[in-house]
């Protein structure tokens, strides 16, 4: 409804005109006695005139159906693109687990087809109130007349043909523009939703949403355009028509000279039963399109818009002004939605300048600690505090631009690589990306390209290899210049050389930040200051590699293994 409210006064105009074409569509009827009685007296002159008034009147009754088309067009469009934008906004705060579940061709469907149902819904209202003025009223002309139906040739079909077919081609051409335009908002949506982990991080929500709202506003002027042109198609082909329906009309009068047909009789019934036909399709439109709209809401619904949104902020959120970045894990539980349980009593803590890795079988728990540190969820039981105060006390936007996320799988969006570098700082200077990149031991590579920093990566980041789209990620990351850096082994999956690289890179950006490291691989744990031991949820070791050797427990026997030869220290 509070979409329809935006929208009430183009709906008012458009249903202005939707009446007055429903009455002009009958008054050509009232008028036909009028020439019959010109006829019958021989006054050629007054049936001519009445001729050309029936011209006049459907000329003006162009405005009205064009109007009509515009205006209930307009608002449907402007609606799909307020509702469009309100779902992705919707998207963008819900919580992780509903991108873990739901589908995103289900998504997509809900945001393309669903939308352009309701759109189709909209000028629905024509059908409502002009099909039963033409259905009863042009039943109510008939009776009144009670005259046998004579049949009429029109010979308009030469020029509503060249009129279709130079108006299509105008249309083909626009339908191109909107084409491109619905590709460019589709990619965006995809994209973002693909890169939910990032844009949640760097607490990027907005700008997102403000690139898709461009993105959506270019396909609302490009189908506009598209309604102009089409707009204008119907009305000229009813200008047509009427202008011969009036010449036969005055040829007619020889047939009642001769007294084969009464002219009333040819020209009412001819045209009332075109508009008696128009009215009744148009009832019949109403039911099935009203079931559809009505379903394609409900899916909205359920599918979004019920969705409860994401971990909230406390009204009276805090911030920290002198951060130190030390968290602290204290008997954390925690069981997903829809009650598998992740982590139990959990403890830790992670000091300023101390780095610390996660081992572990999958599964184990490490991306779940992850996850509750960047507060996508809170936990089940026990608290996790940075600098002392609890999680839920601060406001997850500020906590997440103080820890700096490199993935395992990088996600770059397809702009320049200083677009994305600058993804979590959008205010920073060149030279501030710049000194992100060298830190990052990106520099040496975009140098060096023709483009440098205003190089597009594809989507995807697909131009670059994996080692400098890990560099470019390091650089992202440590632009925002955060307190703990959160690494999810971004080394794991390159070949020697692109590794030597970006550990290079991390071994730099790490000195003096608490460092969380999602370690895949024995021989990266094996370097942190401190090394957590999980297995199901649970801590069973922790402490440094030389600590962990000495007692002798899961983590030895995994280390000595691995230096054996007997599996490539793979977790």
């Amino acid at each position: 409804m509070a979409l329809l409210k935006d929208q009430r006064g183009t709906l008012i105009l458009g249903l202005v005109c939707v009446l007055g074409g429903a009455l002009l569509d009958l008054a050509p009827a009232a008028f036909i006695k009028w020439a019959v009685d010109a006829i019958a007296d021989k006054n050629t002159y007054q049936a001519g005139m009445m001729a050309i008034f029936v011209v006049v009147l459907y000329s003006v009754k162009y405005f009205f159906t064009r109007g009509q088309m515009v205006f209930l067009s307009q608002a449907a469009h402007r609606i799909t693109a307020n509702l469009r934008k309100q779902l992705f906004a919707k998207l963008q705060s819900l919580p992780i687990a509903y991108f873990n579940t739901a589908r995103t061709g289900a998504i997509q469907s809900v945001i393309t087809n669903d939308v352009s149902v309701v759109q189709t819904g909209v000028p629905m209202v024509k059908d409502v109130m002009s099909s039963p003025i033409r259905a009863v009223g042009g039943l109510a002309l008939l009776f009144y007349l009670n005259w046998q139906l004579a049949l009429i040739s029109l010979v308009a079909v030469p020029f509503v043909a060249l009129a279709i077919i130079k108006t299509s081609r105008r249309v083909r051409q626009s339908q191109k523009e909107v084409q491109e335009n619905l590709s460019d908002m589709t990619a965006t949506m995809q994209e973002s939703l693909n890169a939910v982990r990032v844009v949640r991080a760097f607490s990027a929500e907005e700008r997102q949403l403000q690139h898709f709202s461009q993105d959506t506003e270019a396909t609302y002027a490009s189908n506009m355009k598209v309604v102009h042109r089409v707009a204008a198609l119907k009305p000229l082909v009813e200008v047509i028509g009427a202008a011969a329906i009036a010449l036969i009309i005055y040829l007619g009068a020889n047939y009642v000279y001769s007294g084969v047909m009464t002219a009333g009789d040819l020209f009412s019934f001819v045209y009332l039963l075109d508009v008696i036909k128009t009215g009744a399709t148009g009832i019949g439109n109403i039911g099935s399109v009203y079931g559809q709209v009505v379903a394609a809401t409900d899916h909205i619904y359920k599918e979004v818009f019920d969705v409860q949104t994401d971990v909230p902020d406390d009204e009276d959120a805090l911030t920290i002004e002198d951060v130190k970045g030390r968290v602290e894990f204290h008997n954390v539980s925690f069981s997903y939605p829809d009650g598998t349980p992740a982590l139990h009593n959990v403890s830790f803590v992670m000091e300023p300048g101390e780095s610390v890795a996660l081992v572990g079988r999958s599964g184990a728990g490490k991306s779940t600690i992850a996850d509750l540190l960047l507060r996508f969820y809170d936990p089940t039981e026990g608290s996790i505090t940075f600098d002392g105060i609890d999680l839920r006390r601060l406001d997850s936007q500020w906590l997440r631009r103080q820890i700096g996320v490199v993935p395992q799988q990088t996600m770059l969006f397809a702009g320049t690589i200083e677009e994305n570098i600058r993804f979590g700082r959008p205010e920073a200077t060149s030279d501030e990306v710049r000194a992100a990149a060298w830190s990052a031991h990106a520099d040496e590579f975009v140098s060096e390209m023709p483009e440098g920093y205003q190089t597009k990566v594809g989507e995807k980041g697909i131009r670059l290899s994996g080692g400098e789209m890990q560099r470019i990620a390091i650089a992202r990351a440590l632009l925002i210049d955060p307190k703990i850096m959160l690494l999810d082994e971004a080394t794991s999956a390159l070949d020697a050389i692109s590794e030597q690289h970006v550990q290079s890179a991390l071994d730099d950006v790490t000195v003096g930040r608490a460092t969380l490291l999602i370690a895949h691989r024995l021989s990266t744990a094996s370097r942190a200051d401190k090394i957590i031991v999980l297995s199901r949820g649970k801590i069973v070791e922790q402490g440094s590699h030389s600590y962990l050797n000495e007692i002798n427990g899961t983590y030895a026997g995994m280390y000595r293994a691995f230096s054996a030869g007997l599996f490539d220290g793979n977790l």
